[in-house]
C-alpha cells in the first residue's frame, strides 16, 4: 500500500510539473506575442503622443481642451458615472486578467476609461478574438502603467466620439447644447458623461431623461452635488440643440 502512495504521489508531482512547465511555455509565448507580434504601442510611443493629438479617429469635429480647463462638474459626473474610484483603483494583475480573458472568451475590463483609451491606442490589425481580448487587456495595463492617471481621463474626455460628428466633451457641448464646457449646468454635464458609452444616445428620446436622470444619481451618491441640487436638475427640462425631448427637429 506504501508503495502504491509513493508511485501516486509521484505521478502526481509529475503531473503537476508538466502542468507548470507548460503554463510557464505558454506564459512566455504570450508575452512574446503581445510584446512584438501585434505591432501594440510600446511605453515610449504611448509618451510620445502629443497633448493635442487626435488619438482615436482622424475625423470629425473635435476641439482639444486640457484636463485643467475641463470644469470639475463635467470631470466629476464622469467619474461618478463611469468610475467612482478611478484616481484609487490598482491596476489591473496582468498574470490573471489574460487567463479570465481565455476562460471566459471576452475582454476583461477592469477600468472603462482605461478601456476606451486603450481601443484608441489599438492599431487596426485583422487579428482574431483571441489576439483582440488579450492584446485590449495588455495594452490597457501598459496605458495604466505609462500615462498617469490625469493623462488617461484627458484622452478620455477629449477623443472618443460623443455622437453627431463630435469627438470630446467641448465638441459635444457645442454640438447638442450650443454652450462652452464652462456654461454647462448639472444636467447637461450628466447627459454628456453618458454619451461616450452611448453615443447614440439622442437617437432614443425616451431613453434621454432616464440616462440623465441615472448620471445626476451617480453624482448625487458619489457626493458631487446635494440632494436639493439632484432634485432640481431632474426637474429641468433637458433641450438639445434642434431637437425636442419627443425626438421632433424644431
Amino acid at each position: 500500500m506504501r508503495k502504491f502512495l509513493v508511485v501516486v504521489a509521484r505521478s502526481i508531482a509529475a503531473v503537476l510539473l508538466a502542468a507548470t512547465l507548460m503554463l510557464a511555455v505558454w506564459l512566455g509565448w504570450l508575452v512574446w506575442h503581445f510584446e512584438y507580434g501585434l505591432g501594440l504601442p510600446d511605453s515610449r510611443q504611448l509618451l510620445a503622443a502629443s497633448d493635442g493629438e487626435r488619438i482615436c479617429s482622424t475625423g470629425g469635429n473635435r476641439t482639444f481642451v486640457p484636463l485643467a480647463k475641463i470644469p470639475p462638474l463635467l470631470r466629476r459626473a464622469v467619474l461618478a458615472y463611469e468610475e467612482p474610484d478611478f484616481y484609487e483603483r490598482p491596476s489591473m494583475n496582468l498574470l490573471l486578467e489574460p487567463v479570465r480573458s481565455v476562460l471566459f472568451n471576452r475582454t476583461v475590463l477592469r477600468s472603462t476609461i482605461s478601456a476606451t483609451v486603450a481601443y484608441c491606442f489599438m492599431p487596426r490589425l485583422p487579428v482574431n478574438q483571441f489576439d483582440r481580448n488579450i492584446g485590449r487587456v495588455v495594452l490597457m495595463d501598459r496605458v495604466e502603467r505609462t500615462l498617469s492617471k490625469d493623462r488617461i481621463l484627458e484622452i478620455y474626455l477629449n477623443d472618443p466620439y460623443f455622437g453627431r460628428g463630435a469627438y470630446g466633451v467641448a465638441a459635444a457641448a457645442s454640438a447638442y447644447f450650443n454652450k462652452t464646457l464652462s456654461e454647462l449646468v448639472i444636467d447637461e454635464a450628466a447627459f454628456i458623461a453618458a454619451l461616450a458609452r452611448a453615443p447614440y444616445l439622442n437617437r432614443y428620446p425616451e431613453r434621454v431623461i432616464e440616462r440623465r436622470n441615472f448620471v445626476i444619481d451617480k453624482m448625487l451618491l458619489a457626493g458631487v452635488i446635494s440632494e436639493a441640487q439632484a432634485h432640481s436638475a431632474k426637474e429641468r427640462p433637458l433641450v438639445l440643440q434642434d431637437q425636442a425631448l419627443d425626438g421632433r427637429t424644431k
